[in-house]
């Protein structure tokens, strides 16, 4: 039998954890370990972890989603577990939701997703899915499918072969959120694993957000979003026309700030600007606290 192991990453979420954790621990399928990657949190959730015998707690800084996937992962990957099953502190798994993603067709060595629905409206999905050809917004709309390729919200839900780990590696903690988990998907997919998503397998999520109209001071982590967004389109063109294509989407997509009818769009505009300016110099180090906008954001609302 294949060993499982989850791998949840929380940051000053405890009540969120404590349930999520307690629905990893109600599956059919029992899972053989669960890790915590603790990101430094401040709201007592370390002191509760401690006192938490069934659980493996890694503690570490707060290096966002992509450095806690990143540790749980490579760790789960050294323990030799067969499977790595991964999702944020704000998710909720269905009773059989591990055991329907292993009963789904075999496919090889792939990432298999759970769908994730809305918390607050449960035929609705919480995170919306747009192709050329047909649109997915309500769970009826992917409920015919026993599995739809090229489909995943990571990290909610996320089974990740070992083997997939061994070829492609872990997420990059450089990029810390916003934009890691489809890096690391199309990173699998430019190696040639499957990335699909399992309906009959369903957890449970807060809806996504229109992540362009999200007021300030909290658009800052828009700035992840668009310097992040380089890395997914080498993943999918190559690193010349990648490179090329992110400028012209970069110079694009920045401008239009200037031209919505949002608030603070002049800081909106001048965010994207550092954004992109850092992704094409390959400037990845830079954490919140270093945003050049957000610091100047702070220092005209003091």
């Amino acid at each position: 039998m294949k060993r499982i192991a989850a791998v949840v990453v929380t940051y000053n979420r405890l009540n969120d954890l404590k349930k999520c954790l307690s629905s990893l621990q109600l599956q059919t399928r029992q899972l053989d370990t669960i890790y915590v990657v603790n990101n430094g949190s401040t709201d007592g959730t370390g002191d509760w972890l401690s006192n938490q015998s069934d659980l493996t707690i890694l503690t570490q800084p707060n290096l966002g989603g992509a450095g806690g996937f990143a540790t749980g992962i490579e760790r789960a990957y050294q323990d030799k577990y067969d499977e790595i099953w991964c999702m944020d502190d704000d998710c909720l798994a269905t009773p059989n939701a591990l055991e329907n993603l292993l009963l789904s067709p075999n496919i090889g060595p792939c990432i298999k997703n759970s769908i994730s629905l809305n918390s607050q409206c449960t035929d609705e999905l919480a995170f919306f899915v747009d192709l050329p050809n047909k649109a997915f917004r309500n769970a009826t709309d992917m409920a015919s499918f026993d599995i739809l390729f090229g489909i995943a919200a990571l990290f909610n839900g996320t089974l990740i072969s070992s083997e997939v780990v061994e070829a492609i590696g872990i997420p990059d903690k450089n990029l810390f959120i916003w934009g890691d988990e489809v890096e690391y998907m199309s990173r699998a997919k430019k190696m040639g694993f499957p990335v699909v998503t399992i309906p009959k397998s369903i957890f449970y999520h807060p809806p996504s957000v229109d992540r362009d109209g999200i007021p300030w001071p909290g658009a800052w982590k828009n700035y992840y979003r668009i310097r992040n967004e380089r890395r997914v389109f080498q993943n999918a063109h190559g690193n010349t026309y990648g490179f090329i294509m992110f400028l012209f989407w970069s110079i694009r997509t920045t401008f239009n700030q200037l031209v919505s009818v949002r608030k603070n769009r002049v800081y909106n505009f001048l965010l994207f600007a550092e954004a992109s300016l850092d992704s094409l110099l390959n400037n990845f180090r830079k954490r919140p606290e270093t945003i050049f906008t957000l610091r100047l954001y702070r220092f005209m609302h003091k």
